[in-house]
């Protein structure tokens, strides 16, 4: 069974498919249904979708959005959220525009930033497991908690 990773813009899901997705088999629900055409209906299709790949899979990333996180949180699924601490957001914006992110994109991290950090800080499910990155230069592929879960399948593999 894998795990679920509720990764926040710019946190390091990119690397981590690019850096790790031969080692461990990674699905990415975040490019399923685009943020835009979310609605409830989708919202559940995409629940379904996570739950049925998500024991053929090492990690599965679904969006950090409340709303996704809400769909998650109401059926009481476990999942993992890596998100920056506010101190980081200038070093989040320039990293995207950096990797010549969507100038969209990039104006709506810029707006939304600390709200989003906001409501992740303020949610209490029982089932969101919050990982804050406070330190500059840390993303989900160096964090320890989840080298250590990378280690561990490639143990299990030999």
């Amino acid at each position: 069974m894998g795990i679920i990773i509720s990764s926040f813009t710019g946190c390091g899901r990119e690397f981590l498919k690019n850096t790790y997705g031969d080692k461990v088999k990674i699905f990415d629900s975040v490019e399923e249904i685009p943020m835009e055409e979310i609605d409830d209906e989708s919202l559940e299709s995409l629940v379904s979708k996570v739950m049925s790949v998500v024991d053929e899979n090492d990690i599965v990333f679904i969006d950090s959005s409340k709303k996704i996180r809400d769909a998650f949180n109401s059926k009481s699924i476990d999942y993992d959220v890596f998100y920056p601490s506010e101190t980081r957001r200038g070093e989040f914006i320039e990293n995207q525009v950096r990797k010549r992110a969507n100038p969209k994109n990039i104006q709506k991290l810029d707006r939304y930033f600390d709200k989003w950090v906001k409501e992740i800080d303020d949610d209490e499910s029982q089932n969101c497991y919050k990982h804050k990155l406070s330190t500059f230069g840390e993303f989900i592929g160096n964090s320890p908690i989840i080298m250590q879960y990378i280690n561990s399948l490639n143990n299990e593999q030999r």
